[in-house]
């Protein structure tokens, strides 16, 4: 059967409850994620048939962590065992004026210190429709810009599509250092999550007011170039629209827009977004449908606590249709 595959890092964070800071947090609550099983886990969530790739130490987390995959129908088989640890991170969560923070305790992690790729390739790629991969991946080491480059040319290779998210994380390497990597990588890309910082910064692409259009004609390969507008309002109200970028037909569509005015956690909410752009891409959906459901998705994220989305597709489809916080 068809599948996605995705493939990074797993994390273990370690969140405050409400009110409290990390210098003086006495309890912490266990919540596991990352970027591309953050992705896997919702489009299984939506009755996609989901395989997720990476290295994990052989330990009672990790243990855990497979639980929750498997909880949430996403295939496991893909998942190398070894190495020292598991990454974690520490989420302060904010309230109010306050923005949450974040402090990382990831190096040296099981996929991180791999020093070559471990998977038989055609046992990876089998039965694989897409494939989704985010920069943040990219950045685990100096190794992993080579190794990410290849999976995405070994993809190709096997006409797969690929699916990045550009996904800059400073805290994980310096624009100087991730530049030529994206340059690098883009020309293997079907569907790119890309924002008009990232091609500010790391496209270096000076045109802001047709940033999508210059990015596409730089890399004309590409079929969709999709993501969100968020207006901050304080760091815990925004106003959120998501847009997507049909290069072929040079059309932009943007969602309706939403105003958010309580955030419980918004970490994953744009792997949700994403989720929801590619599941509607692989189910050949229009393109306003396409990024209605997958804005729909990511506001619903962020009224739950985790990684993950944990609502299904009827839901999203009766929130979609409904009229609560969309701003007229």
């Amino acid at each position: 059967m068809a599948r996605i595959l995705t493939l990074g890092e797993s994390l273990l964070r370690l969140s405050t409850q409400s009110g409290q800071r990390l210098n003086n947090a006495t309890t912490l609550d266990i919540v596991y994620g990352g970027a591309e099983s953050n992705v896997a886990v919702n489009l299984a969530q939506l009755g996609n048939q989901v395989s997720y790739a990476t290295k994990l130490p052989d330990n009672a987390l990790s243990q855990a962590l497979t639980q929750q995959l498997h909880r949430f129908a996403v295939d496991t088989s893909k998942i190398l065992y070894g190495g020292e640890r598991l990454g974690c991170y520490y989420l302060e969560v904010g309230s109010g004026l306050r923005a949450s923070s974040v402090v990382y305790d990831r190096a040296h992690s099981a996929i991180a210190t791999m020093t070559m790729l471990e998977w038989d390739l055609d046992a990876l790629f089998e039965d694989v429709v897409l494939f989704h991969i985010s920069g943040i991946t990219l950045a685990l080491s100096p190794l992993w810009h080579k190794l990410g480059m290849t999976l995405m040319r070994e993809a190709k290779r096997r006409q797969i599509a690929v699916s990045f998210d550009m996904n800059y994380r400073a805290k994980l390497w310096s624009y100087e250092e991730a530049i030529p990597v994206y340059k690098e990588v883009l020309p293997f890309v079907d569907y790119l999550s890309a924002g008009r910082l990232d091609a500010v910064h790391l496209l270096e692409i000076e045109d802001k007011a047709n940033y999508l259009e210059r990015i596409a004609q730089r890399y004309p390969q590409l079929i969709y170039i999709y993501g969100t507008h968020r207006e901050t309002q304080t760091p815990n109200r925004y106003r959120l629209q998501g847009y997507i970028w049909d290069v072929a037909q040079r059309e932009y569509v943007q969602s309706r827009p939403y105003m958010i005015d309580e955030v419980i956690d918004r970490v994953g909410t744009g792997d949700s977004y994403a989720a929801g752009i590619l599941d509607g891409i692989v189910h050949g959906k229009k393109t306003q449908d396409i990024v209605e459901f997958a804005t729909a998705s990511a506001v619903l994220k962020h009224s739950v606590f985790g990684d993950v989305n944990r609502f299904n597709r009827s839901e999203i489809e009766n929130f979609m249709h409904g009229t609560s916080n969309i701003v007229r």
